[in-house]
């Protein structure tokens, strides 16, 4: 008996809570919230063969590591939502893990004292806390894209980094950091920045050192990280030219738009609530003066790893408004790497500016998780995921009134493979053939996903039910003259669209219908 209570009693308490809410925080509608096109291009890239996958890769503009992952899970747990989602989640929570891990080095590096340890549990409790809750985070973490598989190797890698400085350098962490490195590299394209920013840290950390005296420990750094760096960039290679042929693409017609001061400000207006409406402009500069305020109090008198945190929190941001000037890259969610460190910076502002007044490090702590609670409260509220069925709730609908040959069209290709999705089999779905100049999907589009117009003309006579975001369609004048039986309409929770219309069409009575064969 006495055993089990010592067990009992070893239990990290603080570190179980915050990963029970990191996981709590991220299951809420996980399972009915309709996929959108995103997510259901994860699914389709990582369903082809593999040599078709890397091909559709190659003429997208991500990078292979996470369809590859998702390959390997899909073929384990199979295809359905929870899997493509879970996938996601168990990500999002190993970053907290992750950043648990890193903010008690970070403290490590940055304070002494006999309580040292306690205090560095304290202080990661407060930064995973942080990470677990954040709605910025949690959306990156319930949707089946690459994001939170990115941000977990940000936060190892970082904690990896600072542990390497803290043990003089053994090979056996410089080749984790390695490995986590270039999995970054592979995830997305932003991970460059990220990854620029450890090894600018490194530089300054090595004049440092050189300026300090500490010629051997130099040595030993720079030798570490010229090593694994020359490695990673071996390794790295093949991504590289790929970027090149991606970068190609976006400089033909791609869809983020310049840059202004009212997408700056909505960024961070993001990091508070993702609303994707861009509708707390002013809130934005509000949060974008606490976060600037922030990085302030932790560059003075910084220690050796605060310099890391400011490095991965504002060169993503710096690099990318840099070269938004000739080809605009600037999008909220790509910096999600980086807002991991601005989290991080507000937690070791608050540390600092509170050193000697611990009652209000506390008052303020409580004042931040409020604030983000509230945030998630605002963000599943602006969501409204009851009354957003979109596509689910459609074919839900067709599938239950459809006859057994009348097939579903859509004109969009953004609501083709959610529908090819959630149909799975059980009804034709088609895309009418788009535009031989969109730039969106056709790395995702076979000649069998598509219908021509004469061929929707031809199914009218025996019934086409039509998906898309117009409530009026025009695509043929055959159509704009068929019978329009039956017209519905369902809300999505995300605003590339927030409205979907069904059209129910046929163009001959029940007797014509029956005496023409299907085909």
């Amino acid at each position: 008996m006495t055993r089990r209570r010592l067990a009992w009693a070893t239990w990290d308490w603080g570190w179980l809570t915050v990963m029970a809410a990191a996981v709590a925080f991220r299951l809420p509608h996980w399972t009915d919230r309709s996929l959108w096109y995103d997510e259901s291009s994860s699914w389709q890239t990582a369903k082809f063969p593999f040599p078709e996958m890397m091909q559709s890769i190659r003429l997208n503009v991500h990078l292979p590591l996470y369809y590859t992952l998702l390959k390997g899970w899909m073929a384990i747990w199979g295809e359905s939502v929870a899997s493509l989602r879970g996938f996601s989640i168990a990500f999002g929570v190993l970053t907290v893990a992750g950043m648990d891990l890193f903010a008690r080095e970070l403290y490590r590096a940055s304070s002494s004292g006999d309580d040292q340890e306690q205090n560095a549990r304290r202080f990661a409790r407060v930064v995973a806390g942080l990470v677990a809750v954040s709605p910025f985070q949690i959306f990156a973490s319930i949707e089946a894209r690459m994001y939170s598989l990115g941000t977990t190797l940000a936060a190892f890698s970082s904690w990896l980094l600072l542990r390497i400085l803290r043990e003089r350098g053994t090979s056996r962490l410089w080749w984790a950091y390695g490995a986590t490195a270039a999995g970054l590299l592979y995830t997305h394209h932003y991970g460059l920045f990220t990854v620029a920013a450890q090894y600018l840290f490194l530089a300054l950390y090595l004049v440092w050192l050189l300026g300090a005296g500490a010629r051997a420990e130099a040595r030993a750094v720079f030798a570490g990280a010229a090593v694994v760096g020359l490695a990673v960039a071996i390794v790295y290679l093949p991504g590289l030219a790929l970027l090149r042929i991606q970068t190609g693409r976006v400089r033909q017609d791609y869809w983020i738009p310049e840059m202004t001061w009212r997408i700056f400000s909505g960024t961070f207006s993001q990091f508070l609530i993702p609303t994707h409406g861009f509708d707390f402009l002013i809130g934005g500069w509000v949060v974008f003066a606490v976060l600037a305020l922030a990085c302030g109090l932790v560059a003075m008198g910084g220690r050796r790893g605060d310099g890391l945190v400011l490095a991965s929190a504002i060169v993503p941001m710096l690099g990318s408004a840099a070269i938004s000037t000739v080809q605009p890259i600037w999008l909220h969610r790509y910096f999600l790497f980086a807002h991991l460190f601005f989290l991080t910076a507000m937690a070791l502002a608050v540390w600092k500016v509170t050193r000697r007044v611990v009652v209000l490090r506390w008052v303020l702590v409580t004042l931040l998780f409020a604030i983000l609670v509230g945030a998630n409260v605002a963000f599943w509220k602006y969501l409204d995921i009851p009354h957003g069925t979109g596509v689910r709730g459609a074919v839900e609908m067709i599938l239950a009134k459809r006859r057994d040959d009348e097939i579903i069209v859509t004109p969009d290709h953004h609501q083709y493979f959610p529908l090819k999705y959630y149909l799975g089999g059980r009804a034709t779905v088609r895309l009418l053939q788009p535009d031989p100049d969109l730039f969106w999907g056709p790395h995702l589009i076979r000649p069998g996903d598509l219908i021509t117009t004469d061929q929707l003309d031809d199914a009218l006579c025996r019934g086409v039910w039509l998906v898309g975001r117009l409530p009026t369609p025009e695509i043929t004048p055959k159509l704009a003259k068929a019978r329009l039986l039956e017209r519905s309409e369902f809300r999505y929770y995300h605003s590339l669209h927030r409205r979907l219309f069904v059209h129910h069409y046929r163009t001959r009575d029940e007797a014509a219908r029956k005496e023409r064969p299907a085909p």
